[in-house]
């Protein structure tokens, strides 16, 4: 540990701490324990707080009041008892959702697209999020990374405004848009690589591989130390483009939601580590019904840690595998519960005339401000234009003026390089995998 490392995490953050009221360096040590525990003392972890959230939630969640726990089942069997949590099931029902001990007005409430493109609404206590940063750190680390070491970040605020952008100053990050990138931005990303000699960087994976096309194209290599993928899946490609161009760096994979769900990680194995103290996973068919572990099916997941509005058997809409028992490798550095799989459909690309690349979160990063719409779908037939499907939610008012608005922020992105043609439609078509596509690329 450098001067500044030390400084940063004895020093200023926990002067920071009591100022703000976070307990974000508690819960990462706790998290760092959870990492020394056996399987037997995890699971001991995991029944406990599975057995509270469902108790908690019948007593003080309107929406689960009239179930009873039966205390002679164990807590899963209990769970089965739990209906299904549905992104519309969320938007109809998110006041009867919402803990009686927490005032509504004084929740956070998050908005949020995601990469599916149907609008889903959370709430959460504010200090919520220092948990989540917590688990958030503590994959980081899987990487080598220690709290203060420079970072190149790939994000999606186009403005980096306070606290953010003070976050970004002590925690030595090189924020970068992956809204819009082009050549340009890629040849100054890499001068301040060497320059700032950061060795580690997190976030989008189809924008890092972009980055990472630039320096293959232009024989360049840079050594980096550890990559953290979030936010979008992470395919074999991009990680052999990975390898080569930043000299076979470690690579994280995590995989969250925006819900405030930090779901699974991948670090030493080719498999994800399931962090069963904050959630359990189960994979179902479409009548929900548990399919055998190394089936494919449809991922539920429910949440330990948000009492304000409890996730319970929550679908993603994701479609996943879990590891079957007997398959466990015998050496592995953690012994969570293990995902075999987690299985998307490949992030495309949007290629604009200008040679600008928009990435997934291009465009839920604009529509989540816009909860009139509750689902939309980008295709792209020709190279200088964009149609956009998208369902109107009859829970807002919706006008034409809103469409102005998000084409005006694409254009900015884009220096109106492109054509939008918006068609308002009554259904999405899903993938071939029975997910919502938000980008189809015909190009």
């Amino acid at each position: 540990m450098n001067f500044y490392n030390f400084l940063l995490t004895k020093i200023i953050l926990p002067i920071g701490e009591k100022i703000l009221g976070s307990n974000y360096l508690k819960n990462l040590s706790i998290w760092r324990n959870y990492d020394t525990l056996s399987s037997e003392e995890l699971k001991k972890i995991h029944v406990e707080n599975l057995k509270k959230t469902l108790q908690y939630s019948i007593k003080h969640v309107p929406f689960y009041s009239t179930l009873k726990y039966d205390k002679n089942k164990s807590a899963e069997e209990n769970l089965k008892d739990f209906p299904i949590l549905t992104k519309d099931l969320l938007r109809r029902e998110r006041e009867n959702l919402v803990s009686k001990e927490f005032n509504l007005n004084r929740l956070q409430k998050n908005f949020s697209s995601g990469s599916s493109g149907v609008q889903s609404y959370s709430y959460s206590i504010k200090n919520n999020k220092f948990l989540l940063q917590a688990i958030q750190s503590h994959w980081y680390e899987w990487s080598n990374y220690k709290i203060g070491d420079p970072i190149l970040q790939f994000g999606i605020s186009p403005n980096r405004v306070f606290p953010k952008n003070i976050k970004d100053l002590l925690y030595k990050t090189l924020y970068q848009n992956a809204f819009s990138l082009n050549e340009k931005d890629f040849q100054k990303i890499y001068s301040n690589l060497k320059k700032k000699k950061i060795k580690f960087i997190i976030g989008y994976p189809s924008a890092i591989n972009e980055f990472s096309k630039y320096l293959l194209k232009n024989n360049y290599t840079y050594q980096l130390e550890g990559i953290i993928s979030l936010g979008d899946k992470l395919f074999e490609q991009f990680e052999k483009n990975f390898k080569i161009s930043f000299k076979n760096p470690k690579i994280i994979d995590t995989y969250g939601c925006a819900e405030g769900l930090m779901m699974a990680c991948r670090d030493d194995l080719p498999y994800y580590y399931i962090m069963s103290p904050h959630v359990f996973i189960e994979v179902v068919n479409d009548n929900y019904e548990p399919v055998e572990d190394g089936n494919l099916g449809n991922i539920l997941v429910t949440c330990f840690t948000n009492n304000a509005q409890p996730f319970i058997r929550y679908k993603l809409g994701d479609l996943g595998i879990l590891l079957p028992k007997e398959k466990y490798p015998l050496k592995k550095k953690y012994n969570y519960p293990l995902l075999e799989k987690i299985v998307g459909r490949e992030t495309d690309l949007i290629k604009t005339p200008n040679g600008n690349t928009l990435i997934v979160h291009t465009f839920t990063g604009i529509f989540e401000y816009f909860p009139e719409i509750k689902q939309f779908k980008i295709i792209q037939k020709k190279i200088n234009l964009i149609e956009i499907e998208y369902i109107i939610d009859g829970y807002f008012e919706f006008n034409n003026s809103i469409l102005d608005k998000i084409k005006s922020q694409i254009d900015v992105l884009t220096n109106s390089s492109l054509d939008i043609k918006f068609i308002n439609v009554e259904k999405i078509i899903s993938s071939p995998s029975g997910k919502p596509q938000i980008i189809q690329s015909l190009l």
